[in-house]
């Protein structure tokens, strides 16, 4: 059997290594996940994290703090009163080109989708809900209404 000799330097460097290399693999994934969860770096900087989780903050959107609205004695006017129109919310985050069809006439509404008041398409109300709680993950990842394969053609025949 040959015994190999590391010298006390090289020794250190391979310490180093063991210790830096994952701690630097777990920033990175760190900063990853952070920018995918809170989307645009322009909204994360003025509005903080996404609102869109669990645990986020819902005064993003909410007049009530975050307490009050996951406190069971939350009334529904409590937590359906927001910090503006539900569209110019979304919108800060989100941009005004987010919707295909926001702000038009639906010919057809198959899955009575709810509307605006002047029966035109919200992207906020309905393509999206913000509290969905669905086991269809492409229809939770992007808060639909109704899965993807059916919100669709709820107004699209084609």
């Amino acid at each position: 059997m040959e015994l190999t000799i590391i010298p006390k330097r090289t020794e250190q460097r391979l310490y180093d290594m063991r210790v830096a290399v994952p701690a630097y693999v777990l920033m990175i994934i760190v900063f990853s996940a952070t920018v995918t969860v809170a989307g645009d770096p322009k909204a994360r900087a003025t509005y903080g994290l996404s609102p869109h989780t669990e645990t986020a903050d819902c005064s993003v959107c909410h007049v009530a703090s975050s307490e009050t609205l996951r406190s069971w004695f939350a009334f529904g006017s409590t937590k359906k009163q927001l910090k503006g129109d539900l569209n110019d919310i979304c919108q800060r985050c989100h941009g005004s080109n987010f919707g295909h069809a926001t702000g038009k006439r639906t010919t057809v509404n198959h899955a009575g989708l709810p509307l605006a008041s002047d029966d035109t398409v919200t992207c906020a109300t309905t393509c999206h809900d913000m509290h969905i709680r669905s086991k269809d993950q492409k229809q939770q990842f992007y808060h639909l209404r109704l899965p993807f394969d059916s919100l669709c053609i709820s107004c699209h025949d084609k």
